[in-house]
């Protein structure tokens, strides 16, 4: 059994064309790798962390009615926001301390927040 002769060109085209969608996909991006979803979950795992914190100091402020100004970089207020940051942490099961990426992440919604 035999192929046709026209057969090769598509062949041949087939594979060119198939390799070069391989490469143009994972150059561009069009591919999502393991390590890119890895650092999407990371961020927004850090991400909802921070909205937690942010939640329980807010509701902190409101309770104990506290006019500490959050806004701002001077120097009150940065230590505010880290106090609060510090305190309203969310402890993960198994770990000691919250994260410290969770912490400034906490901080600085703080920061953007209004209470």
């Amino acid at each position: 059994m035999s192929t046709p002769k026209a057969t090769t060109p598509f062949v041949t085209g087939l594979i060119a064309g198939a390799s070069i969608i391989v490469v143009l996909g994972f150059s561009n991006g069009w591919v999502v790798t393991a390590e890119a979803n890895s650092s999407q979950v990371k961020d927004a795992w850090v991400g909802a962390q921070a909205a937690v914190c942010v939640s329980l100091a807010e509701a902190h402020l409101k309770a104990t009615k506290s006019t500490v100004s959050l806004d701002g970089y001077q120097t009150d207020a940065n230590k505010a926001r880290d106090d609060l940051a510090n305190t309203f942490a969310v402890v993960l099961p198994g770990e000691k301390t919250a994260e410290s990426i969770v912490i400034t992440a906490c901080a600085r919604k703080l920061n953007k927040s209004k209470v």
